[in-house]
């Protein structure tokens, strides 16, 4: 149930368990966490660091071994509230983009893991120059594993180029350097003050805002509103490394 209410706030289910393993055992070092979750040391590892970017864990060095410690869950209601603060800054901007836009405007709500592959799908479909991206991190991966990666295969084989702003962090970083690996594919990193905690997909007339912690894609098809969208992505594009 905890595991579960914790997913529903982002987390994914093997970060929800190192941070209730750490909240039950209290200041652990990794052996401890292995031992009681059962996990791989690397897994667990790695959720350590992007609680540790979501400020839900803290660590203290006694000697040469480092301990973790789970910081109080009143940090959650934080997470939740600067979360909203950052849409509801945003969403008058997005609907004021599409007042004042004067051409037909098409909006299509996505739900699920199989509404976020067709807007993934309408990306290969659509064929664009570019696909430009601005996202937090590499959320897709933790929530579509197996998909993404044929779907950068069948990007390449379209010939779609990828320009993707991350904003700073251990888990951007990561990804950032397993999609550089990757043939027509551009990646930068911005300041976190300029990402909302969402995606945001840019390619020809079309811009698609994806929610992957509630599993939500919005896809609005509408030249104007693509257009806004594109200059603020140059203009950030260019000021990013």
């Amino acid at each position: 149930m905890e595991t579960q209410a914790l997913e529903g706030l982002g987390l994914t289910r093997n970060e929800a368990i190192v941070y209730i393993t750490l909240l039950d055992l209290g200041k652990s070092h990794i052996g401890q966490i292995a031992e009681k979750t059962r996990m791989h040391r690397r897994t667990i590892y790695d959720c350590l660091e992007r609680l540790e970017d979501r400020g839900l864990v803290s660590f203290v060095m006694e000697g040469k071994t480092r301990f973790f410690i789970g910081v109080n869950p009143q940090k959650l209601k934080e997470i939740v509230k600067e979360k909203e603060a950052k849409i509801e800054n945003i969403l008058p901007k997005l609907l004021e983009i599409t007042r004042r836009s004067k051409t037909r405007t098409e909006v299509a709500v996505n739900k699920g893991k199989e509404g976020l592959k067709n807007i993934m799908g309408d990306v290969i479909k659509s064929k664009p120059g570019v696909w430009h991206s601005l996202t937090s991190a590499g959320k897709v991966v933790e929530v579509l594993p197996y998909y993404v990666q044929q779907f950068h295969k069948k990007r390449i084989k379209a010939n779609i180029n990828l320009e993707i702003i991350f904003g700073r962090n251990k888990q951007a970083i990561r990804r950032a350097k397993e999609l550089r690996k990757l043939k027509l594919t551009e990646v930068r990193f911005t300041d976190t003050k300029y990402v909302v905690p969402i995606s945001l997909w840019i390619y020809n007339n079309k811009v698609a805002f994806m929610l992957w912690e509630s599993e939500t894609g919005i896809l609005i098809e509408n030249k104007e509103t693509a257009d806004t969208f594109k200059n603020y992505f140059k203009v950030l594009w260019n000021i990013s490394k």
